[in-house]
């Protein structure tokens, strides 16, 4: 059995080590965005877990109270949440990651109640007025955590948590840049299931197991320099089956600006600063999602240069509908690339994987395309 054997319980709901870290008395918290410091919630003792949606086939209650005009992920923590799906969490935390999560937020408070629920306010834009009212936020929420779970957050357990979580995020940067090589060691379908797996147990055994399958990969004998380098774009992707019918079609995921993705772990936290000002700092100013007003300049900057730097052929945009913020989004980038001359496929979905013959039919066309330049 391999490592990467292990990754792949990361993608189940409740995996191994949330049933271990249970076993121990220990509390799991779900949390909805990547602009919710995991730290914090880390340095509690509090096993931070991002809330996926897997195993929803339908929605009748979903439909019935966000409307089937909402994206389908919303629709499916919804319905998840009132058949008890989410029942091994102790809480979950939100915020204003859009007004399709408010609303979930809501319904959940007064339809399928959890015992601790928290609403983080994440501001919308960065400046130093910003970053000083998203560290105020970040103070209440730590005060939170230790009322309620009654737990001492000392400013040492915030450092020792930054630097745990700084080591996972220079390993993920890492095992992305073995994705550089003309013939990778690693498909996208394998690094999607260890970033489910990061942001579903302990981080240090996730930097434990981390570690060894960079060794891994480094003496691996890399996959054939005849599949077409594929750059992911868009909104919530947590499927790695999603991304095995792209590279089963002859195309090969090098990189990508989704939130489990990139957008989770390119920057590090300021190990120089207090603790609540280097998370405040990092979380605002970091690779921002379309939410972020002003930013979006910046965003399009990091597309073309990771474009460029992992030798990409062809970026698919994988949006899902009723998104709003990634509806506009991609507009913009659809544009961008059209002038740089990069082939781009646009591919809108719902959260389930369905219409899988549609999809690989589209990605089909997309490699023959590709083939062609």
């Amino acid at each position: 059995m391999t490592v990467l054997d292990d990754f792949t319980k990361g993608d189940s709901l409740l995996n191994p080590w949330m049933d271990d870290w249970k076993k121990e008395g220990k509390k799991i918290l779900g949390y909805f965005c990547t602009y919710i410091p995991e730290e914090i919630i880390n340095a509690a003792d509090i096993l931070p877990f991002r809330i996926r949606a897997k195993g929803c086939t339908d929605t009748p209650m979903g439909d019935a109270y966000l409307s089937p005009t909402t994206c389908s992920f919303t629709r499916c923590c919804l319905e998840m949440a009132n058949r008890k799906q989410f029942d091994f969490l102790d809480g979950i935390i939100s915020c204003n990651s859009c007004d399709q999560i408010r609303r979930l937020y809501d319904n959940m408070r007064y339809k399928t109640p959890f015992t601790n629920q928290y609403f983080l306010s994440v501001p919308s834009n960065v400046n130093d007025i910003t970053i000083d009212y998203f560290k105020y936020e970040l103070t209440k929420f730590k005060d939170y955590l230790e009322k309620t779970f009654n737990v001492d957050i000392t400013e040492e357990k915030l450092k020792n948590s930054i630097k745990l979580y700084n080591k996972s995020r220079t390993l993920l940067k890492e095992l992305y840049m073995l994705r550089k090589k003309n013939n990778p060691p690693i498909t996208g379908t394998d690094v999607m299931n260890i970033l489910l797996s990061g942001i579903s147990m302990p981080k240090n055994q996730f930097n434990e197991l981390l570690t060894t399958q960079l060794k891994e990969s480094e003496g691996k004998e890399g996959i054939s320099d005849d599949k077409k380098r594929i750059m992911l774009v868009g909104s919530m992707l947590d499927d790695p089956e999603y991304v095995k019918i792209i590279e089963d079609l002859g195309g090969l995921i090098v990189n990508d600006a989704v939130c489990i993705g990139t957008k989770y772990f390119w920057e590090l936290v300021d190990e120089s600063l207090d603790p609540l000002d280097a998370l405040a700092n990092r979380y605002l100013s970091r690779v921002s999602c379309p939410r972020m007003a002003g930013e979006q300049s910046k965003r399009v900057d990091f597309v073309l240069n990771l474009i460029k730097e992992f030798n990409v052929d062809g970026v698919i945009f994988q949006r899902m509908k009723f998104c709003p913020f990634w509806w506009a989004e991609i507009f913009v980038l659809r544009d961008e690339l059209k002038k740089q001359g990069v082939p781009f496929l646009d591919l809108e979905r719902e959260y389930v994987l369905s219409g899988a013959g549609a999809m690989k039919t589209r990605v089909q066309g997309f490699m023959e395309v590709l083939e062609g330049k």
